[in-house]
């Protein structure tokens, strides 16, 4: 699979200029299907880091826990475990609602099996390993050349 037109080279345009419907077909049909990633469309803008407005600190909220286990859960655990043991149920219940706990031992949400990761196409594999794409600067005045050869290749045969 391919993602810029430029890594095929001529190839598409000399296809066109030969007028080959199917080989230009072939061709196009192994660019990437994902139009964001061509040239034309990585734009400079999109590379800029946008600021998020800092909600929690306008509506006087805590940090969000991760997810996975932390040091000082035992501690909770410890506590818990002594409500209910002295106070009963309602009291542990009370205490777990506040206070968060962890849903996982090993946060590794974006960790794949090694058998999904084998069989990820270019496009996603790069955007799983965070690899950004280098921005080409497209012209898109370089196809009118070909344009115009066709326009009178196709008048000459007329």
């Amino acid at each position: 699979m391919l993602i810029h037109e430029w890594q095929l080279g001529t190839k598409l345009s000399s296809a066109l200029q030969q007028q080959q419907p199917a080989d230009f077909r072939i061709w196009c049909a192994m660019l990437s299907t994902a139009v964001e990633e061509q040239a034309a469309f990585v734009l400079q803008q999109q590379h800029k880091v946008e600021q998020k407005t800092p909600l929690r600190q306008l509506f006087g909220l805590a940090e969000s826990r991760p997810l996975d286990y932390q040091s000082d859960d035992e501690m909770h655990f410890k506590q818990l475990n002594e409500a209910l043991q002295s106070d009963g149920f309602a009291q542990a219940r009370l205490l777990q609602q506040l206070h968060q706990y962890p849903w996982v031992l090993h946060d590794k949400a974006k960790k794949l099996d090694a058998r999904v990761e084998d069989n990820l196409d270019a496009h996603a594999r790069r955007r799983y390993l965070h690899q950004s794409m280098e921005a080409v600067d497209a012209d898109a005045t370089q196809l009118y050349d070909v344009l115009q050869q066709l326009h009178g290749h196709n008048q000459d045969a007329a």
